[in-house]
């Protein structure tokens, strides 16, 4: 993995082994990486150096703090076309102009990770509009529940949030980018709350926001632990969609999902104006193209937002 940054300092908090940065000249390096680091660096030095602690990743680039959402960023490069064939992760110490799902403004602050991604998986994936939405709810949810006093406290809330006792502790974006048949090139975003809870507005569907430090019992886990937990989960499932294991990151996802069996209603998701309800049951089950099943409801739910009526 090759490694890039306008701060050597921060960076090394961040990797788990110390790695020698090397500042570079501007336009020393391929275009496309060039392209990526005038904008994620502007008018600041550039430091280089590579470590073999992923081998899936090529490039990380680590900022400490960005004025943009790199998942945008992100989006962008992978309209050029060709120029963008590797697989790269983009990680913000804390920015502004963040964003979740629908345009829903996510605030950012230093301790937690901001993290995006670009997958060029170049082949054929089956249910592939969903599927690398449940690889990164799968990957946030796996982090979690694999720290020794946070075991199965984290579930996910149809379609994209990461949960704990009905407060947010992360969400997930996800867009592909599809050439006839082929999955050409996929974007991830995921925020995920590890020091501190960001002020998020609280609403009939969501209780608030934790983090996981807040949670672990008095254990602190450092944010590098849990950063290359998620990456390693992350690449996991990558590999899992590669080798058409779709089937069983759903059956994961479904199986830590906290709507299943419970009583709900349906909103509508605006843009602008109020949410109305559209739909009310109890969620009997999930569908492989991740529909809601509702029982005396005839219509599958594809969209919307879930308001838990009960906690049974």
């Amino acid at each position: 993995m090759i490694i890039y940054t306008d701060n050597p300092s921060y960076s090394q908090h961040i990797l788990t082994s110390t790695v020698p940065l090397i500042q570079v000249n501007r336009g020393s390096t391929a275009e496309n990486i060039d392209q990526i680091s005038r904008q994620l660096f502007p008018e600041k030095n550039i430091f280089v150096g590579s470590s073999g602690i992923n081998q899936l990743f090529k490039y990380l680039f680590i900022s400490e703090y960005v004025p943009f959402s790199q998942y945008d960023l992100l989006l962008q490069f992978a309209k050029l076309g060709d120029k963008f064939q590797e697989d790269i992760l983009c990680f913000a110490g804390s920015g502004k102009n963040f964003h979740g799902f629908r345009q829903r403004k996510w605030t950012s602050v230093p301790g937690n990770i901001h993290l995006s991604v670009l997958l060029h998986p170049g082949k054929h994936i089956e249910h592939a509009e969903i599927a690398f939405l449940i690889l990164a709810a799968n990957a946030v949810t796996q982090t979690i529940n694999n720290l020794e006093r946070l075991r199965r406290k984290a579930m996910i809330r149809w379609v994209n949030d990461i949960i704990i006792d009905n407060f947010k502790v992360g969400g997930v974006l996800a867009q592909t980018q599809i050439q006839g048949t082929i999955i050409d090139k996929v974007v991830l975003g995921i925020g995920l709350n590890v020091d501190k809870s960001p002020e998020i507005e609280n609403d009939q569907f969501l209780e608030g926001a934790t983090h996981i430090n807040q949670i672990a019992q008095g254990k602190i886990y450092p944010l590098k632990q849990v950063l290359w937990s998620l990456i390693s989960n992350l690449e996991q499932n990558y590999r899992a969609i590669l080798e058409n294991n779709y089937r069983d990151l759903l059956n994961y996802y479904i199986d830590h999902s906290i709507v299943v069996g419970k009583h709900v209603e349906v909103y509508s998701d605006p843009r602008e104006g109020e949410a109305h309800k559209i739909a009310e049951g109890v969620v009997s089950g999930i569908t492989e193209n991740l529909e809601l099943i509702l029982t005396g409801q005839q219509d599958l739910i594809r969209k919307g937002r879930i308001k838990l009526l009960n906690s049974s």
